[in-house]
């Protein structure tokens, strides 16, 4: 009991409200709208994994992994190629060299990860960089019938950049995030009656929307903090 105090100790009452109301309105929604068991624990795993990183917890690899697992799954029987390989080959083994990392960079009495922060030419760089890798995977896709070619290589390659930020502990990973979620709400929006998992799906994503926003604004704090 202990333990939990002392991990809950810095958080704030909205962090805790965001923790708590996010994993509840993935459980009603998924017991009202009858979906799969496997959509709802990749739901529930995958919103508190996302909540853990914008509170900079190394924990957060831990539900990270559940999540993409089972999303990977979900992700090949809807033939979306791109997030099938992106879950399966890179954000697993990922999550294990971001657990290592994050635990050698934190803050031993808060137990928050130590965040940086890129300048703004290298940022510019980044999204040049991003943007011609995606219009190349894009075209890799649709030569190999993957369905919603352009929003799947979008979302599956600053995905793939967003995660090796993450686990470099750069705030503007979350830049990168917010563009993925949104891009990821529209394509399970496009699959909605076609798969029964799309539900939970958007609402997953728009969860997570919201969280990058927020994960954002409190890992700039972290990255000034680390600074100072």
């Amino acid at each position: 009991m202990e333990k939990i105090k002392k991990y809950f100790s810095g958080w704030s009452k909205f962090e805790l409200t965001w923790l708590i109301l996010s994993s509840l309105i993935m459980v009603v929604l998924s017991i009202i709208w009858g979906d799969s068991t496997l959509a709802l624990i990749s739901g529930i795993t995958g919103v508190i994994g996302v909540v853990l990183a914008a509170k900079g917890k190394v924990s957060t690899y831990v539900f990270a992994t559940i999540n993409v697992a089972i999303y990977a799954w979900l992700t090949f029987n809807n033939h979306l190629y791109g997030e099938f390989m992106l879950n399966a080959f890179y954000y697993i083994p990922m999550n294990f060299v971001g657990f290592y990392l994050w635990s050698r960079h934190k803050d031993e009495e808060s137990g928050d990860v130590e965040g940086k922060t890129l300048t703004p030419k290298q940022l510019v760089i980044l999204l040049v960089t991003v943007t011609v890798i995606v219009l190349v995977y894009w075209q890799i896709l649709s030569r190999i019938g993957g369905q919603l070619a352009l929003i799947d290589a979008m979302s599956t390659v600053f995905s793939v950049v967003a995660l090796i930020m993450q686990v470099a502990r750069y705030a503007e990973q979350w830049l990168l995030w917010i563009i993925v979620n949104v891009v990821s709400v529209l394509m399970w929006v496009l699959l909605l009656g076609k798969d029964p998992s799309a539900v939970t799906m958007v609402v997953m994503w728009a969860a997570y929307l919201m969280n990058s926003v927020y994960g954002y604004i409190n890992w700039k704090k972290l990255a000034a903090k680390n600074v100072a």
